[in-house]
């Protein structure tokens, strides 16, 4: 069964993509196949930021088409081949989460985004997956 984390940050969705790549980065160097699914504006932002949020991190990886590629950013609904780890930075969590070990959903400050992952966490809870919450704003 996909086993779900929620990370609550303090800030704003740039927050959220430093921490979408500060995850991808751990499941990457533990071999793990990771699937960042976000909203069609965020996908280029986040491209920029995989390959410069960090002086010593390289994280070679694809853009809107799900390649073989190991690390992936998509905003469709086609998860390619990957089943490693998800990062769900869009309003909402894509059907096909259940086919992954992982789901990292990122909750940052914006009313609309917290409403939206508050209903994801319903949904899942109600579904019985197993659920973690991590309040990272309290660092």
């Amino acid at each position: 069964m996909t086993n779900i984390n929620f990370y609550q940050i303090s800030g704003d969705q740039q927050s959220a993509l430093l921490l979408a790549c500060k995850l991808t980065e751990k499941a990457w160097r533990q071999d793990m196949q990771v699937l960042i699914h976000a909203d069609p504006e965020v996908v280029q932002q986040l491209d920029s930021l995989l390959w410069s949020y960090s002086d010593t991190a390289f994280l070679p990886h694809s853009t809107n088409e799900v390649t073989e590629s190991s690390i992936a950013i998509t905003c469709h609904d086609d998860p390619g081949e990957h089943h490693g780890l998800l990062i769900s930075l869009s309003q909402q969590t894509p059907d096909w989460f259940s086919r992954f070990e992982k789901v990292a959903e990122i909750i940052y400050d914006d009313p609309e985004h917290t409403a939206s992952k508050r209903n994801s966490f319903v949904r899942y809870k109600n579904r019985g997956y197993p659920l973690e919450y991590y309040d990272l704003g309290k660092r």
